[in-house]
C-alpha cells in the first residue's frame, strides 16, 4: 500500500470547514460551529466550475429552508404534538418543500434547504424564542455556505516543491 498525500479537495474541505467553525463560534449571537461545519462540507466543490451558481442556489436553499423552519416553529409550538406525530409531519413537510423546490428547477438549493428547515425543526427542544432560533440555524449554515463558495473561488494551485513559493507550477 502506497502512501497518497491528502488531495486538493481535502485541503480545500479542511480550510472551508476551519473557517467556518471559526466565524461561528465567535460571531455574536448563538453560533454553532457544527451546523457550519456541516455546510462547509455539503457546499464545496471540487473546482470553481459553476461555484457562483451553486452559491447563489445554496444561498437560496439556506434562506428558505430557514423561512420554513421559523413558519414551522410558530405554529407548532414545542412539545405540543405527539412525538411521533411531529416526526410525521416534519418528514412530511420537508418532502412537500423539496417537491416545491424541484418543480422550481432548483435541485442545487434542494440539499441545503432540507437540512437547514430540518436543523430547526428537530433541534428546537423547547427552545422560547422560535425566531432567535430559527435565525440562529440560517446564520450558521450561511456561515459555512459562504465559507465554501470563499474556498471553491480562491486559488489553491499547488506549487512546484522546487520553485519558491510565489511561483505556481507552470500548467503545460
Amino acid at each position: 500500500m502506497s502512501f497518497k498525500p491528502p488531495g486538493l479537495r481535502i485541503i480545500k474541505t479542511f480550510v472551508a470547514v476551519t473557517m467556518a467553525m471559526l466565524i461561528s463560534a465567535h460571531r455574536p449571537g448563538d453560533g454553532l460551529p457544527f451546523y457550519s461545519a456541516i455546510a462547509a462540507i455539503i457546499c464545496l466543490k471540487s473546482d470553481v466550475e459553476g461555484s457562483r451558481e451553486i452559491g447563489v442556489n445554496r444561498i437560496i436553499g439556506t434562506f428558505l429552508g430557514g423561512f420554513c423552519g421559523l413558519i414551522y416553529l410558530l405554529l407548532v409550538p414545542a412539545n405540543s404534538l405527539p412525538k411521533n406525530l411531529e416526526i410525521l409531519l416534519i418528514s412530511f413537510i420537508a418532502s412537500f418543500i423539496i417537491w416545491i423546490m424541484a418543480l422550481a428547477n432548483k435541485p442545487k438549493a434542494i440539499s441545503i434547504m432540507a437540512i437547514v428547515f430540518l436543523s430547526i425543526t428537530i433541534n428546537h427542544g423547547t427552545d422560547t424564542m422560535p425566531f432567535l432560533f430559527a435565525l440562529n440555524r440560517t446564520l450558521d449554515t450561511m456561515v459555512g455556505v459562504i465559507s465554501a463558495i470563499i474556498v471553491n473561488r480562491s486559488d489553491f494551485e499547488f506549487r512546484d516543491r522546487h520553485s519558491p513559493p510565489y511561483f505556481k507550477k507552470d500548467k503545460k
